[in-house]
């Protein structure tokens, strides 16, 4: 009984360990050819087309260098080394709460970065991808060269399309297969374009009951509550920000006094929102003593540019904002992912139309406020 307790404790021990290991986060270490000790190396996140944004630096030092974190699921990231301001190469790997080595070749040639479960996953993955991608060159080079007959490029697109469907089937597969896991949700938000709606609310639903937890279904479940929320027919959410006096106003200040509150999200740095305000100030001239009201939202951070564009655009109407730019609060909440965007509300608070620009702004408000 005694040996028996023994072992079990040491298994115990065993598990406390494992997921002690686990909640310390990553650690990266490695050598970077043609370094010296002082110079630089990036760890970076890609945003937009092929943008490199560093997240953490770390410094040669006895020829190795060292990043230390932690890491919400796992990622896809990018080691870059310096030498006196230069690149010396970029390094992709998947970046999880593992111990992860790296070795840096200067160069063209094949840099070498071993990770945790997850990348060695990415890795399998990866070989089946490139096989189908392999079979669909020539395909390809056919459709793409017009001196190939119509009848040829024909034939080379409906065998990409059959083997396009093959990769998608062979994504979804993997992504299944390894359910749950960190790698399952990253591949989801690689692989989802290429799936059917239902094949993506498949994958959704299965997420959902075997792994909410991953940073990507939970960005994807917080969009569409997000955009479910502020659909047209959905009663709007109020909105409290200071103006530029710096006296706190609410959106709710304005609702149910006039038949129609517009909720204008701008900034004075948007060329496009400053080409589209002549328009939102004929619409108030036009219709404010009939019942309609605009509340500027401003996606500023300077509070000196967001008050002389007011007033070089001649803006009477109530402005706000929190000065995050695109960490304001009142973006995130009506899910405004691109300026200039409007919301328009009737007397009882619900949002009967959305992103009303130039004429259609004029038109709207014509027919309510005839």
């Amino acid at each position: 009984m005694k040996m028996k307790l023994l072992s079990t404790l040491s298994a115990l021990l065993l598990i406390m360990a494992a997921c002690s290991q686990k909640q310390q986060g990553y650690t990266i270490t490695g050598t970077a050819e043609g370094t010296t000790d002082g110079d630089t190396v990036f760890l970076c996140e890609m945003q937009g087309y092929f943008s490199m944004i560093p997240i953490d630096t770390a410094y040669i030092k006895d020829g190795k260098f060292e990043f230390k974190g932690e890491c919400e699921g796992a990622v896809l990231r990018f080691l870059i080394p310096t030498h006196e301001g230069e690149a010396t190469t970029m390094a992709q790997f998947i970046l999880e709460n593992a111990d992860i080595t790296a070795t840096l070749v200067k160069g063209d040639g094949e840099s070498k970065i071993e990770g945790g479960e997850n990348a060695k996953l990415y890795d399998e993955f990866m070989k089946g991808e490139t096989a189908i991608g392999e079979q669909m060159n020539a395909p390809w080079e056919i459709v793409a060269d017009s001196a190939n007959s119509e009848a040829d490029r024909q034939a080379a697109q409906a065998t990409l399309d059959s083997l396009r469907m093959v990769q998608a089937d062979y994504e979804k597969k993997f992504i299944i297969d390894h359910v749950p896991s960190a790698i399952s949700d990253l591949l989801y938000g690689f692989c989802a374009q290429n799936f059917t709606e239902a094949d993506q609310e498949e994958i959704l639903k299965l997420f959902g009951e075997k792994q909410p937890d991953f940073p990507t279904y939970k960005a994807i479940m917080a969009e569409r509550q997000a955009t479910e929320s502020t659909a047209i027919g959905h009663a709007y959410t109020d909105i409290q920000l200071p103006d530029p006096d710096g006296k706190t106003l609410k959106v709710s200040d304005y609702v149910g006094k006039n038949k129609y509150v517009l909720i204008d999200f701008w900034a004075s740095w948007c060329g496009p929102c400053r080409a589209e305000m002549p328009t939102v100030v004929e619409a108030y001239t036009k219709f404010h003593d009939k019942g309609f009201e605009v509340i500027g939202v401003s996606l500023d951070n300077d509070k000196d540019a967001w008050v002389k564009a007011i007033e070089k655009l001649q803006m009477p109407w109530p402005q706000m904002s929190d000065l995050k730019g695109w960490e304001s609060e009142a973006a995130a909440t009506y899910h405004v992912q691109a300026i200039p965007a409007n919301v328009l509300l009737d007397q009882q608070g619900n949002i009967i139309a959305k992103d009303l620009r130039g004429e259609d702004l004029l038109n709207k408000m014509a027919e309510l406020l005839p």
